[in-house]
């Protein structure tokens, strides 16, 4: 098996944006807070909480599977 080696050339400005990757994620990391909790963003997407999940597949087993 053989591998041809490509020459790869990049501008000055990708060098600088790939080589402070950890300075520009810090950067974005203290600019974002959130603005709602876990709970609110499960909500605004029409989604559950686990505990709304195991609430339900419960009710579900039990109406599925009833007490003799």
């Amino acid at each position: 098996m053989s591998f041809i080696m490509e020459e790869l050339l990049i501008t000055e400005q990708e060098l600088e944006y790939f080589t402070d990757v950890p300075t520009l994620l810090q950067e974005e990391a203290v600019s974002m807070k959130p603005t709602m909790s876990f709970e609110e963003a499960v909500k605004a997407c029409n989604g559950i909480t686990l505990e709304e999940f195991s609430r339900n597949i419960g009710e579900v087993i039990k109406r599925l599977i009833p007490n003799p």
